[in-house]
Order: C-alpha cells, then structure tokens, then sequence
C-alpha cells in the first residue's frame, strides 16, 4: 500500500500569463515547501461559479486534490484585466472591476466552502502592478 501524500493547499487562478512571476513569488511564500496542487483555468473562478460543464470539471479538480493530498486551504486568485470577462474595459474603472471580482471570489468561495466545510477557503485578487490583494474573508 502506498503512503498517503498530503499537501498543504489547493490554488485555483487564471492561465493568464502576465501574473506567473508574481504569482510563483507568492505561492513560494505562502507554501515555502512548494506542497500545493494547481488548478489554472481561463478566467480563474469564472467556470467554477457557472453552471455547466467547465464548472463540474474544476469541482471534479478539486475533489480529487481532496481525496489524495488532503489539503488544509483553498486559494482562490482572480487578477485584473481578465480577458475571460473582457478586460478591464468592460468596467467603468478600477473600483468597479474589484468590486465585480470581490462578488466572483464570494460566489466560489461559498461554493467551495459548502462542499469542503473543513478547508479553509483564501481569496486574492492581482493588479497588474503585481500587487496582490488579500480579499475579506480571509
């Protein structure tokens, strides 16, 4: 029999290239042993929140994580300029475009929190600066 592999978190984010470097630097921080299981899909939460095929794929994503490694935290990232939403021009500014994501990062988190009682659930939201932003919640 094998031995079971545990790893601290499971980390959902965008496939959007501009936030690798800062990402990997805060995923390094927040998991100095680099004990997570990584979920990237377009949009971050977008498929997750919408019903439908995408959606039940990132929950079966993150079932399995739980099943094998057992992780202790969720980490949720949503960044700014997501093209799967239309970029930041299809909001009236910056605020707007946080606040809608905010909502986004909510919707998954509840989701996620309902089927994983027992996982705590983070959320982040990334400018393009690279500054990362801890969500309420966390």
């Amino acid at each position: 029999m094998s031995a079971i592999h545990t790893c601290q978190g499971v980390v959902l984010h965008c496939i959007d290239f501009r936030f690798r470097k800062q990402l990997g630097e805060f995923l390094h921080k927040r998991f100095p042993d680099d004990d997570y299981d990584l979920i990237a899909d377009a949009g971050g939460v977008k498929s997750l929140v919408t019903e439908g095929e995408d959606s039940a794929f990132l929950t079966r994503q993150f079932d399995t994580s739980h099943r094998l490694h057992d992780p202790s935290v969720i980490v949720l990232v949503q960044h700014e300029d997501c093209g799967a939403y239309g970029g930041s021009v299809a909001f009236e500014g910056f605020e707007a475009e946080l606040h809608f994501q905010e909502g986004e990062l909510r919707k998954a988190a509840t989701l996620l929190q309902e089927r994983f009682p027992k996982i705590a659930v983070e959320s982040y939201f990334i400018r393009l600066s690279g500054e990362l932003i801890p969500r309420k919640g966390n």
